[in-house]
């Protein structure tokens, strides 16, 4: 399997690695910095280079049980090594974008008794689903943005941890997190990734985030609109 070096440090640039395997237009490594698209998060960008020839990442994914790296060119033979480097601005904007989709669902969910559905985060805007949640108004709207914007501006620590899983389980329902998530989790997996973002929030997740909330900059919240039986699609943006 691969090593998926950002679940342990969500601001490497680069690493090196060996081709495992490969097919038309991807290839497979025993490590890699990119972040295969999943869980809502977009993925990331960047180049493979053996030093001969240097080829584009087109996206990652997880397919069969790989992670494949599509290339944006003919794929290297198997048993090469290769330099990769992500394309950190478009990395960094998710990481913030991440972080504060967390902010913003956990405030919802104290001061309006929702829950997440699904999220979508990508460069530029991005969105959450948020049910019961049958209208957000402007009034609500605005008052939402300047409350997420206050927790932001009080620049929390942000901090992974690892926990094994019944341990995880019993804290992230202390914390109110939301259980369901935590039953999609198969069985097999034994150990749990948790965020914290400070004493605010905490989550079982395998996304890439920012180390403190004063590098997301403020929320804008932009249009919503119903997706569903009292599912409400949020739009948001960042700005500096």
């Amino acid at each position: 399997m691969t090593e998926l070096l950002h679940m342990s440090d969500n601001y490497l640039r680069e690493f090196d690695a060996v081709v495992k395997s490969a097919g038309e237009d991807y290839v497979v490594l025993n490590r890699t910095v990119f972040y295969p698209e999943g869980g809502g998060q977009s993925t990331d960008h960047g180049t493979l280079s053996d030093g001969r020839r240097t080829v584009d990442v087109l996206e990652v994914r997880k397919v069969e049980g790989e992670i494949r790296h599509k290339l944006d060119g003919c794929p290297f033979d198997i048993g090469v090594d290769l330099h990769g480097e992500i394309d950190w601005k478009r990395r960094h904007e998710n990481m913030r974008f991440h972080t504060c989709q967390h902010v913003l669902s956990r405030y919802l969910q104290i001061h309006y008794n929702v829950e997440t559905k699904g999220n979508n985060i990508t460069p530029g805007r991005s969105r959450a689903d948020y049910t019961p949640l049958e209208s957000f108004d402007e009034d609500m709207k605005r008052k939402v943005e300047a409350g997420v914007n206050e927790i932001l501006d009080k620049n929390l620590e942000v901090e992974i941890k690892f926990m094994p899983r019944a341990e995880a389980i019993s804290f992230l329902k202390e914390r109110e997190y939301q259980t369901r998530y935590l039953e999609m989790v198969p069985e097999s997996v034994q150990e749990f990734r948790v965020l914290l973002i400070g004493d605010y929030d905490v989550a079982s997740c395998a996304g890439t985030h920012v180390k403190n909330t004063s590098e997301i900059g403020h929320i804008k919240i932009g249009k919503s609109k119903n997706v569903g039986a009292g599912v409400r699609r949020i739009y948001f943006t960042l700005t500096d």
